[in-house]
């Protein structure tokens, strides 16, 4: 027989559907993966370990519908990155995990938030709605607090704040504080309050967060004062003009008549009224009259018949007789409380998008340039001047997302639209238009750019509408055909660039099941694929929920997650055993509050004499009920053993005194951040800002009850089942006092390749696909690996990269590079069973850089 070698040494097209495991004549095969979950491919072709997340922050309780939560990042300016949430009727900012204002009476409701657009306007962060005018979130200065005292690091105010908070603020002062770095006004900086009177100085939020870096203060110079930039509101936006359109017409057979050619407070009167069910009213009080080479604004309506304008200086009445209406425009303003308010908005070249209103849903208006408040489109003849578009087709067009790229891109209902794109050049009310690209149609979730293509979710379809410089034009191409399987009604989508690792651009779509999925895209290498990302957890579930980023290198997840609380305590009932028996299975608390049909955490407690069991159960120690009706249940060691039910645990006399305790699960919401130096999920880290030293015990992580999770103390691994919120580090029953880790859920690696498919003739359509092969052995070459293990046959190896003498006991592990060499030495029908599963759930890393095998075919 033949020997062959053979190998692959790129897996950048990630995980492929089960419909591609016959398409042996494309390449996609050849650089794909049957299994890749919690898996991020890199641009170089390897494929490794997800990243973590830090935990940020927990929303309350009663916010556990992630449904109606708007989740998004806001820069502010230059300064730092805001992550705000809102919910019913109110806003909550929060900044590097801590909440920094909460805003009331949004006028939102609960049920209302989903139907957010948001643009970002350099500090204001603006919202259409629809069904409210536009109103914008903005921050304002406070009130000046003197700097009455300085340390070495600290200043000292007369106004106390909350220990350990953190804030943004700006200094003033006659003589400036003497400072290293040295602190300048109209320049904002982050204060941290050390006590509740004195802070410290940092240049980034991320700093005054960690409590690293401060300032080194000698003065406190003269007259000086801090302020906290940290005064929110949310007020309608303060229009200064509206855009105007005309809704009712009505006037084609009467006249109207301008008392003068120019000037301010002009009446004109009207031949008759208008025709029902049109009336001259307050509505059009802000409108305008448009004839006779002349504009002029409504300031007033007298009665039916007679209405004010001020009359536009660069458009002056041509005389004062008077003008038919046939050729007249008479407006009124295109949004209002009656004619309702846009729903979608957006930026583009310095001018303020709005788009969608119930009674123009193909409406676009964009505002005078710079002036992101005004949107008087009266005066076309001004390239700065406002811009109101219509995009059209042969069926009713609503837009539905507004999306800014290398061009002004409208996704309606039945397909996007382009601003042109022939000429670089700004847009002005003359050469404005939109053009069809393509019949794709964007339905629920905003279209992201990123590697100089916006990716647009029709469905479960992923389409990538990339610029064509030839025909000057965007073209669409289906990305997700090789792994369809991967998207599951998308719901949320954000783009995100790796700043650390070159290359490496990714977008992340969040599935109405909870699931992950990135797009991995770097065109220029012709790198592009799909892997899953699933949030687990020991006990209960999680899921992601929504997702935003930001330039910078920073991602945040919206995670749904169940955490245990504590029950009810119940006594427990004695029971007098029946010789010959020793024990019962059957617990007895009267009312224990479990739910039928679902295993529950539970503890064990006693006033007296602990009850006698086999095996014993032990204080301080999660055990897993199975409830049999609402006043007994069955108890077991472990979750695996009550979920099938066998190895329960027998209770003897129970003595009096005891009690048990279940731990239920509830649902939260928590927010967590992207972490490539995160190993695990909902990561907390020690030292904190509060606390530090060496320790074997860190209180306060009420999130990990009742689950086992993974920890990396100095380099070692370690897990825990947590009790009281107290995360333990112990190796062979003892307390080990680390001084640096990291805690959080396992990451779950599953790693399977496609079979192996190898011409034998050297023409790319032969192939053994379907042949049994005899390998003799197989190499994986990993990366930055500690740990892992691969099956094959139902055979599990750990991976070892360093041979045993190579280990210095006692020293952390440190992650390798190296081969592992699997002898094989028997047939493989690997098209029909899985050949090879890498899985890895350790708080370290690993990287599969490729497969080589050695086959007789």
């Amino acid at each position: 027989m033949t020997q062959i070698l053979w190998s692959q040494d790129t897996f950048t097209k990630g995980e492929l559907s089960p419909l591609m495991y016959s398409r042996v004549t494309l390449q996609t095969y050849y650089q794909g993966l049957k299994r890749a979950k919690n898996v991020i491919c890199f641009p170089q072709g390897t494929a490794g370990k997800r990243f973590g997340t830090l935990f940020q922050y927990q929303l309350d309780p009663s916010l556990n519908n992630y449904q109606q939560i708007y989740f998004k990042s806001f820069q502010y300016l230059n300064e730092c990155c805001y992550i705000v949430f809102f919910y019913g009727d109110h806003v909550t900012i929060l900044l590097e995990g801590q909440v920094q204002a909460t805003v009331a009476g949004t006028g939102i409701a609960a049920d209302e938030v989903q139907l957010i657009d948001h643009t970002i306007l350099e500090n204001r962060f603006r919202v259409a709605i629809g069904i409210l005018a536009p109103k914008e979130l903005v921050r304002k200065p406070g009130t000046p607090e003197a700097i009455t005292a300085f340390g070495s690091n600290t200043f000292t105010t007369g106004t106390a704040h909350t220990v350990a908070t953190f804030f943004p603020a700006r200094f003033t002062a006659a003589t400036m504080p003497t400072t290293s770095p040295q602190i300048h006004s109209n320049k904002t900086y982050f204060v941290r309050f050390i006590t509740a009177t004195t802070y410290r100085v940092y240049l980034t939020a991320q700093d005054a967060a960690a409590d690293i870096n401060s300032f080194v203060i000698t003065s406190a110079g003269t007259t000086a004062f801090m302020t906290l930039q940290n005064n929110w509101s949310f007020p309608f936006v303060d229009f200064k003009q509206l855009p105007q359109f005309d809704f009712e017409g009505g006037y084609d057979a009467i006249t109207f008549t301008p008392a003068a050619k120019t000037g301010f407070g002009v009446t004109i009167t009207m031949s008759g009224i208008l025709t029902a069910p049109a009336t001259m009213d307050s509505k059009y009080i802000g409108g305008s009259y448009r004839g006779n080479q002349g504009i002029g604004r409504i300031t007033a309506v007298t009665d039916t018949t007679h209405f004010v304008v001020d009359i536009i200086p660069e458009t002056p009445f041509a005389d004062t007789v008077a003008i038919p209406g046939s050729l007249s425009l008479l407006t009124e303003n295109a949004w209002s409380d009656l004619r309702t308010w846009p729903r979608k908005c957006s930026s583009f070249q310095n001018r303020a998008f709005f788009a969608n209103t119930d009674l123009l849903s193909n409406g676009l208006w964009g505002s005078v340039t710079n002036d992101f408040v005004d949107y008087d489109d009266l005066n076309d003849n001004d390239d700065d001047s406002a811009i109101s578009w219509f995009p059209t087709s042969d069926q009713v067009n609503y837009i539905q997302f507004i999306v800014p790229y290398r061009s002004l891109t409208v996704h309606t209902n039945s397909g996007v639209y382009s601003t042109p794109l022939s000429v670089e050049t700004a847009i002005t009310p003359n050469n404005f238009s939109l053009s069809l690209q393509d019949s794709t149609p964007a339905d629920s979730v905003q279209p992201q750019g990123i590697d100089n293509q916006i990716i647009v979710l029709s469905g479960n379809d992923a389409h990538s509408l990339l610029w064509d410089g030839f025909n000057n034009a965007y073209t669409s191409n289906i990305i997700s055909v090789a792994n369809e399987q991967l998207l599951r009604t998308p719901i949320d989508e954000a783009s995100y660039t790796d700043r650390v690792r070159a290359g490496s651009r990714y977008m992340f779509i969040v599935n109405e099941i909870g699931t992950l999925a990135i797009y991995q895209s770097l065109i220029g290498e012709n790198v592009s694929g799909f892997t899953e990302v699933v949030m687990e957890q020991p006990y209960g579930n999680a899921y992601f929920r929504a997702v935003c980023s930001n330039f910078d290198g920073r991602a945040w997840f919206l995670v749904e997650r169940q955490i245990a609380g504590a029950g009810s305590t119940t006594a427990l009932t004695t029971y007098t055993p029946v010789l010959p028996e020793t024990g019962t299975e059957i617990f007895t608390a009267a009312a224990h509050g479990m739910t039928l049909g679902i295993t529950t955490a539970v503890l064990f407690s006693t006033t007296g004499v602990l009850l006698t069991s086999t095996p014993q159960i032990q204080l301080l120690t999660y055990y897993w009920a199975v409830p049999i009706d609402a006043n007994t249940f069955r108890v077991y060691l472990s979750q695996a053993d009550a979920e099938a039910e066998e190895n329960a645990i027998l209770a003897n006399l129970i003595p009096i005194n005891n009690s048990v305790t279940p731990w239920p699960l509830t649902t939260v919401l928590m927010v967590e951040q992207l972490s490539f130096d995160a190993e695990m999920d909902c990561v907390g880290l020690y030292p904190t800002p509060l606390v530090s030293g060496s320790t074997n015990t860190i209180a306060g992580q009420s999130r990990f009850n009742a689950q086992n999770i993974l920890m990396q103390g100095d380099g070692f691994g370690f897990d825990d089942d947590v009790v009281g919120g107290n995360v333990e580090f112990i190796a062979h029953g003892s307390p080990v006092n680390i001084s640096e880790a990291q805690y959080g859920f396992p990451i779950n690696v599953e790693i399977t390749p496609l079979p192996i498919s190898m011409s034998m003739t050297g023409n790319p359509k032969s192939s053994n696909l379907v042949d049994t092969k005899h390998l003799k052995w197989a190499t994986f070459l990993f990366a930055d690996t500690i740990g892992g293990t691969i099956t094959q046959d139902n055979l599990t190896f750990p991976i070892a990269l360093d041979r045993l003498n190579d280990i210095d006991p006692g020293v952390p592990p440190i992650p390798q590079t190296g081969a592992f060499l699997i002898s094989v030495m028997g047939a493989w029908d690997d098209f029909n069973k899985p050949s090879f599963t890498i899985n890895h759930s350790e708080p370290f890393g690993i990287k599969l850089t490729g497969i080589f095998y050695k086959v007789e075919a």
